[in-house]
């Protein structure tokens, strides 16, 4: 049986020929919240121990 893994996600938006139209704040919470959800479902998937530290719910404060 193998040991823990390391997986990182990282998430980047590209190809928009254009700036963002409206509240971009609002949009950078969405585009966090889809990396979360992915990101969590991913560890639900892989059986990762305490879903691999991420918490239920996303994060949305700047760090």
């Amino acid at each position: 049986m193998a040991g823990p893994a390391h997986i990182s996600i990282n998430v980047r938006r590209w190809g928009m020929p254009n700036p963002p139209e409206g509240d971009v704040a609002a949009l950078k919470d969405a585009y966090a919240t889809v990396a979360h959800s992915f990101s969590l479902a991913m560890a639900k998937k892989l059986r990762c121990e305490k879903n691999g530290g991420l918490p239920a719910k996303p994060v949305l404060d700047p760090a």
